[in-house]
């Protein structure tokens, strides 16, 4: 599935959701690096969907479009300027282990929405928003191919264990 493009005003609010997050951390007591756990469990899900097809694949497209033209509308109505694209880049792709691992995240975040109260269910959501658009910059998918990487060697390595040492 080939991803959408990012716009600059898209761009503005995934830095925007991003920056909001970090800045409720740096302001908590003790900055303890656990509260950061549910934003980046979800960002790295959201930045994996956009490699992905079936329903991960379509969400991170809707979320990407819904995100560019919030950011569209954002950035013309505050700064009183036109957006552009961001250059696309995409941050790999995912092997047979890689979407395995990618589904069971899927369903750890999934069951950690479930569980959550408001404020982390706003945490989650926040990361798979800005996971799923900033990831499509050619900057944070240059950085992202490093989770990507990890990703399907963990998900290799449990495929090739129920494999019997074959992944």
């Amino acid at each position: 599935m080939s991803a959408p493009l990012l716009t600059v005003g898209g761009l503005a609010v995934g830095l925007a959701i991003t920056g909001v997050n970090l800045w409720h951390w740096w302001k908590s007591p003790g900055r303890d690096p656990k509260n950061l756990a549910p934003f980046g469990g979800a960002f790295v899900l959201g930045g994996l969907s956009t490699l992905c097809g079936g329903l991960l694949g379509v969400l991170a497209g809707w979320t990407a479009g819904a995100n560019n033209a919030a950011g569209k509308h954002a950035v013309t109505s505050v700064a009183g300027g036109r957006t552009g694209t961001v250059v696309h880049k995409a941050a790999g792709q995912l092997t047979p282990g890689g979407a395995l691992a990618t589904f069971l995240i899927a369903v750890g975040v999934f069951v950690a929405w479930r569980a959550a109260n408001k404020q982390l269910k706003r945490r989650l959501a926040g990361g798979w928003w800005a996971g799923a658009t900033l990831t499509l910059s050619a900057g944070m998918a240059g950085l992202f191919v490093n989770v990507v990487s990890l990703v399907n060697n963990l998900g290799g390595g449990v495929l090739g264990w129920f494999n019997g040492g074959a992944a």
